[in-house]
């Protein structure tokens, strides 16, 4: 294995040496401190809304093949931007995201251009979630939020932001016993899935393993559509996934007043629902938000 895995709290110095050095993500994550945000109570549990207009550059992304063909890839390392420095992470590379959704966000792509898959991914996720326990690690699907489909990629965020980090700590009864760890059943939260509770990679892996070959694979889909969000606790991984039934609701392709572009990635299954445009942020509601999220 790799030994140059780097630390949260190198992590976090490169976030605030960027802050110094690359005037985009200076912009960014001060507009963040600013953004506006709002709770909706949906009888049980909470949805937080983030009017973030930097966000558009992803949540507007055209991910179409045609359209990844013809646009230079903006993970590779060659094309990143020369203010954008990287650390080396094991066989990825991290960046600070300069679009932020959290107050330390980072894209964790591989050197080489891969497709998005977590299969060939995994133990590196697994790795990434135990080194970076401060953090929440999570996995975009390729049809299910990835502006990036064509490279393979993780992120890291501020954990605590997502409704979903507090949610997967108060699991109630809905939990079985399998190999050596537990699985929890995550419901009641518009966002149905399954939690890992495992103590060791190998127990985390199989179990893993068995969801993922029980998921179905759509027609002309990679893998079976999903979200997934890692943390790592009480010398413990907890690994959430989240089941995906669309990439994103009819709404985003709708004109006039029905049109709301959203294209929900891990962070709005979460419970962090993501509007780059003000018009869509000043009219949604829990009736709006419940009918995404059933969608996708």
């Amino acid at each position: 294995k790799p030994n140059n895995w780097v630390s949260s709290s190198q992590a976090t110095e490169l976030l605030a040496k960027q802050l110094v050095t690359w005037p985009l993500a200076e912009k960014n994550y001060k507009a963040l401190e600013a953004v506006q945000v709002k709770s909706f109570d949906m009888g049980g549990f909470s949805i937080r809304a983030q009017f973030n207009p930097a966000r558009i550059v992803s949540t507007g992304a055209k991910v179409d093949a045609r359209s990844l063909k013809e646009r230079k890839c903006f993970l590779c390392p060659e094309n990143l931007p020369v203010e954008q420095e990287r650390l080396p992470f094991g066989f990825t590379i991290w960046i600070v995201q300069p679009y932020p959704i959290f107050p330390q966000h980072f894209t964790i792509p591989t050197r080489k251009h891969t497709p998005q898959l977590i299969l060939p991914q995994w133990n590196d996720f697994l790795e990434l979630t135990r080194r970076l326990a401060p953090f929440t690690v999570f996995y975009n699907g390729p049809r299910s939020g990835a502006s990036a489909p064509d490279h393979a990629h993780f992120q890291a965020v501020t954990r605590g932001i997502m409704p979903l980090d507090e949610e997967v700590t108060q699991f109630n009864d809905n939990r079985m016993r399998v190999y050596t760890t537990t699985v929890y059943t995550l419901t009641g939260n518009l966002r149905p899935g399954l939690a890992i509770q495992a103590a060791t990679e190998e127990a985390a892996t199989r179990l893993f393993k068995k969801i993922y070959a029980a998921l179905p694979i759509l027609p002309g889909e990679p893998e079976p559509m999903m979200n997934i969000f890692g943390s790592y606790y009480d010398n413990n991984w907890v690994i959430t996934v989240i089941p995906r039934k669309r990439h994103r609701p009819w709404q985003y392709e709708a004109e006039g007043d029905d049109h709301l572009l959203s294209s929900p990635g891990a962070a709005d299954i979460g419970g962090l629902f993501i509007t780059p445009l003000e018009k869509d942020f000043k009219k949604i509601n829990p009736e709006l938000l419940r009918d995404v999220y059933q969608q996708v």
